[in-house]
């Protein structure tokens, strides 16, 4: 089994370089809509996105791992539920930034999801999802829209990086931010199984912060 350290340097990267999502996707970054070079380019401080879910759906086999995921902080949404939503997107130094993603569920509840995005790890970029786990991401620009794909998960112990078997896995998260008529951009998150493809997906609308 290999082992990471979080200073790794992405191969292929200029390690003089500021860490930037621009530095990581590289020349088809000008290919991107102005907004989504906005809203990815710069730190603002705390910045909330308001939206709503319009579409999600679910497998047997992702709901799951959805209970599964319970045991390291309930990094995918508890349920189906249509309706508002939002995100709270915090930067805390380095180009690190903390994303808080809040769900109504059925019920009356609400769903807080917490994970923390930092330039760092074998491909450049990770996501620190909780209970130890983490998620090196490959960010690159697909028909005009900024897609973060998962390249396996490890466990985290201080600067070192323990990936987990594949077999013990979800499977490959997909996320892509698409602008939409201004003011409004579509997040869709689509976990995909090796074996059983499409277990989880979900679709949000929301509106750029004023």
């Amino acid at each position: 089994m290999a082992f990471a350290n979080v200073s790794a340097v992405a191969a292929g990267s200029d390690p003089t370089t500021t860490p930037s999502y621009a530095s990581l996707v590289g020349p088809s970054w000008s290919e991107l809509p102005v907004r989504t070079r906005a809203r990815f380019g710069v730190e603002r401080g705390v910045v909330c996105y308001r939206g709503r879910v319009v579409a999600a759906e679910c497998t047997r086999l992702g709901r799951l791992f959805r209970q599964l995921a319970r045991l390291v902080g309930s990094p995918l949404p508890f349920d189906d539920t249509l309706g508002p939503a939002a995100v709270v997107v915090m930067a805390i130094g380095s180009g690190s930034s903390s994303w808080t993603r809040v769900y109504r569920q059925d019920g009356g509840r609400a769903q807080a999801i917490r994970s923390v995005k930092r330039f760092a790890g074998p491909t450049g970029l990770e996501e620190y999802l909780g209970a130890g786990l983490c998620m090196p991401l490959r960010a690159r620009v697909e028909n005009a829209s900024l897609v973060f794909e998962s390249t396996g998960y490890s466990l985290a112990f201080g600067n070192l990086r323990i990936p987990l078997p594949s077999w013990l896995t979800p499977g490959r998260l997909l996320v892509r931010s698409t602008e939409l008529a201004a003011p409004c951009f579509k997040f869709s998150l689509t976990l995909n199984h090796p074996r059983f493809g499409v277990v989880l997906r979900q679709e949000a609308v929301f509106e750029d912060a004023p």
